[in-house]
């Protein structure tokens, strides 16, 4: 069973692009109050492509500064994995960015297979917001 680890912000795009690209079974969303509300823009979605996942959720309290809830998070989230797991680094805030790549770390050091990934939207921003449901790229993040 493949896992996909990925933060959601306000640009669900990244998570729609990142379900797509990986076609995971599983989906562990980390986020926050702000942008939960994007979740189900960006996976109703996808499995219109792709409609065998299902979808765990997290939020942190802080987006924008909690780090030390977000590392507490990733060693909760360990319990999460798969015989394979994803890892995307793109979304969300840095806080949440952070929480995803401890996890990736934490996963390695147990010695279960991760891999680690970002979506890229080479489009301009403006674009990005008036179609924010357009395929990225999937691009391996080296170790």
């Amino acid at each position: 069973m493949t896992v996909l680890f990925s933060p959601l912000g306000l640009n669900y795009g990244v998570l729609y692009s990142a379900i797509l690209l990986v076609r995971p079974s599983r989906v562990v969303v980390v986020t926050s109050a702000q942008a939960i509300g994007n979740l189900h823009s960006a996976t109703d979605a996808a499995r219109f492509y792709h409609s065998n996942f299902e979808v765990e959720t997290h939020m942190l309290d802080d987006p924008l500064a909690g780090f030390k809830e977000g590392r507490t998070l990733a060693r909760l989230l360990c319990s999460s994995a798969g015989e394979k797991n994803v890892v995307n680094l793109t979304g969300g805030t840095t806080a949440m960015q952070d929480c995803v790549r401890s996890l990736a770390e934490r996963l390695r050091a147990a010695a279960t297979e991760v891999r680690e990934v970002a979506v890229i939207d080479r489009r301009d921003a403006e674009e990005q917001k008036r179609n924010p449901l357009s395929l990225g790229h999937l691009i391996e993040v080296p170790n």
